[in-house]
């Protein structure tokens, strides 16, 4: 009898249990239509911003009504083209090239889309919320088919409804996880002594990665280049040439080596920029034989001879870059507002184009008096998470050029100090490096002369000079100081100073020789 009662209470909850997951799923299911046709509404509404942020990290497939899973789709491939805006004439045009006109009348053409669009017009901002309510319908459907209809089952403190998607994971996760230790006889240690050739290979693998600044030996030894999945920024004070310098050292860099780069501009405008390129190139391509006069180009009043060399240059440019004029955008912000630059980066980087360069980083158009420098840190940060590798990042080489404070400009030597208010910042980069001009007391025979010594030999130099090297008076020197680097020393570390000879002419910064400067923050 005991027996026969037992097996009516196990087909009672079975039968009970069964219920509940029919109804469970019906609410899934239910609940999936509102959160997938308003999550579409969003990003047909704004499909510019929208795509780019979700285009990577959704699959139709996710989507439990095929309906909502065919405008998903389309509407990335209309993204990944180039496309900004969904009008009518655009998205019947495309699905008559792609070849979906049946699916598409089926599912109620663009009176479908459109109606859910207007909608959640209003409340489009909550898009976060029905990617996230997506994500968690797929988790719970993955699972279901995983381990049965007892994931839809409340049991003791378990219940599905009330965990958000990591949690849920991270529990079934742990079931499995708590089988297996239950079959560990012993526990494997592993050594710290690595394999080699894994070891090797890996190391292979991030130095390949890595950018060199170019025409640079010294800078380059100093940093080892420009790393995927790091910030680099670089300082100096108002006016001595931050942009020239990127200019020289990186863009360059750039076109000889082909690479997709956005370049981010805030102050000067894409033809001043462009200027800087080409004065640049043209030194290096002539060995600084043939010159234009940099005011006459800022003018606009160049010989015939200049223009030709303007052209010589050009062209030289389209040889390198083997005729794909797209291979460096440059983006002019007239309101530099940093939630605008990350929609920025995220759309270019989706299109293959992993080095950004920000000229000049500073604090946001849209920033309260009060909260000036707060905003300066939090955007540097929100720069660190678009650059990573890991963590949602798009693994970026980031150059960044910002302005030294000007309460710094009598500090002989700069570190984090030179940051001013903002000196937090420096935690999201990778490589600090921050220039001034020579002062007039560290000339040959001046009060705090300074020794500068030759770059030494290398595989770039084999003739290099590594002897003391006399400066010239009335010629202008930088000082390159490196307060921060994870790749090798820096100058508070005993890493010597990188001395460097500007020619705003030619655009051009020449390596000169190493030197130290005494770290005693004084004046003049």
């Amino acid at each position: 009898m005991a027996e026969i009662t037992k097996k009516k209470k196990r087909r009672d909850t079975a039968t009970s249990a069964e219920d509940v997951a029919t109804v469970e799923k019906k609410r899934i299911v239910d609940q999936a239509e509102i959160d997938e046709s308003y999550f579409i509404g969003a990003l047909w509404n704004d499909p510019f911003n929208n795509y780019g942020q979700y285009a990577r990290a959704m699959k139709g497939e996710s989507f439990v009504h095929d309906v909502w899973g065919f405008y998903f789709d389309l509407g990335k491939r209309m993204y990944d083209t180039g496309i900004k805006d969904f009008d009518n004439i655009t998205v019947y045009n495309f699905v008559k090239k792609i070849g979906v006109e049946k699916l598409f009348e089926e599912f109620g053409e663009m009176n479908t889309v459109r109606e859910v669009v207007d909608i959640v017009r209003e409340g489009s901002s909550n898009i976060e919320h029905y990617y996230e309510s997506i994500k968690f319908s797929y988790a719970v459907r993955s699972l279901v088919e995983l381990y049965g209809d007892k994931v839809l089952i409340p049991q003791n403190k378990y219940d599905y409804k009330i965990l958000n998607r990591d949690q849920l994971i991270r529990y079934w996760q742990d079931k499995i996880n708590g089988i297996a230790l239950e079959n560990i006889t012993n526990h494997d240690a592993q050594n710290a002594l690595p394999d080699a050739n894994k070891f090797i290979a890996d190391l292979k693998k991030n130095s390949a990665s890595m950018l060199e600044f170019y025409n640079s030996p010294a800078l380059n030894s100093i940093t080892q280049g420009l790393a995927r999945g790091h910030v680099t920024m670089l300082g100096g004070f108002g006016g001595t040439g931050k942009t020239s310098v990127s200019v020289d050292k990186i863009v360059l860099s750039y076109i000889m080596n082909k690479q997709k780069a956005i370049i981010i501009l805030n102050e000067e405008d894409a033809d001043s920029f462009r200027t800087k390129i080409i004065l640049s190139l043209l030194k290096h391509m002539t060995n600084g034989k043939k010159k234009i006069k940099r005011k006459n180009m800022v003018t606009g009043h160049m010989t015939p001879e200049e223009e030709e060399l303007i052209h010589l240059a050009v062209d030289k440019w389209n040889e390198l870059s083997e005729g794909d004029d797209r291979l460096i955008k440059i983006i002019y912000m007239e309101r530099y507002v940093m939630v605008d630059v990350e929609k920025l980066v995220r759309y270019w980087a989706n299109r293959g184009y992993h080095n950004l360069m920000i000229d000049t980083h500073k604090v946001s158009d849209n920033a309260k008096q009060d909260k000036r420098w707060e905003i300066f840190v939090e955007d540097m940060k929100t720069i660190y998470r678009l650059t990573r590798k890991q963590g949602g990042g798009l693994n970026l080489r980031t150059i960044v050029t910002f302005q030294l404070a000007d309460s710094a400009i009598h500090n002989r030597f700069l570190d984090y100090e030179a940051i001013g208010e903002g000196k937090a910042s420096k935690n999201e980069a990778s490589v600090v490096l921050m220039f001034r001009t020579m002062w007039v007391d560290e000339y040959p025979e001046k009060k705090n002369a300074l020794i500068v010594t030759g770059l030494g030999k290398s595989k770039m130099n084999p003739n290099q000079n590594e002897g003391i090297i006399h400066l010239t008076e009335g010629q202008q020197y930088y000082l390159m100081f490196t307060p921060k680097n994870r790749f090798g020393r820096t100058t508070e570390g005993g890493a010597k100073v990188l001395v460097l000879k500007p020619n705003f002419e030619t655009n051009t910064f020449e390596e000169i020789g190493w030197t130290t400067v005494g770290n005693d923050k004084g004046g003049r």
